[in-house]
């Protein structure tokens, strides 16, 4: 299944990466996502959300009560006209869901317009397609509570 999300930020390109490289940022989104539990490891080449995520109730049935989620997230250097290239991976540990995203963060006067595109596969027999669709959200929002919590952040 392929996904397009669309984020603003209130700053430059290499403004957002700068928070996406900060630990205490990363630990905030996990706490907004209602992590029951999470890792954060940010290093030079990538950052790791690491987090245990309680899950609806309509995939419970597929995968349990929580689901464990890494984001990855990868940077390049700022290009001449100030955009930023990278790659955001997710993966669902125990499940054969593979969520893979690539990054273009743009200058626009002023502000950073994130386009992040990709693909979720689930590679279940029979069900792959309808668990992708249930799945698809539960992304989408892992998504938008970085573009709602970098918001927050950028507005102190």
């Amino acid at each position: 299944m392929q996904f397009d999300y669309t984020h603003t930020y209130a700053t430059t390109p290499d403004k957002v990466v700068d928070l996406m490289r900060t630990e205490e940022f990363i630990d905030d989104v996990a706490t907004h996502a209602g992590a029951v539990s999470h890792t954060v490891e940010v290093g030079p080449e990538k950052t790791l959300l690491a987090m245990k995520l309680p899950v609806p109730e309509s995939l419970a049935k597929f995968v349990g009560a929580t689901i464990s989620l890494e984001m990855t997230f990868r940077f390049q250097p700022p290009a001449a006209d100030g955009s930023v290239t990278g790659t955001v991976d997710v993966d669902v540990a125990g499940l054969p869901v593979d969520v893979a995203a690539r990054a273009l963060l743009t200058p626009t006067g002023g502000t950073t317009v994130a386009h992040y595109a990709g693909t979720l596969t689930v590679k279940i027999p029979l069900v792959g397609r309808k668990v992708e669709k249930q799945v698809e959200p539960f992304i989408r929002d892992a998504f938008g509570g970085l573009e709602r919590r970098a918001a927050a952040w950028l507005a102190r």
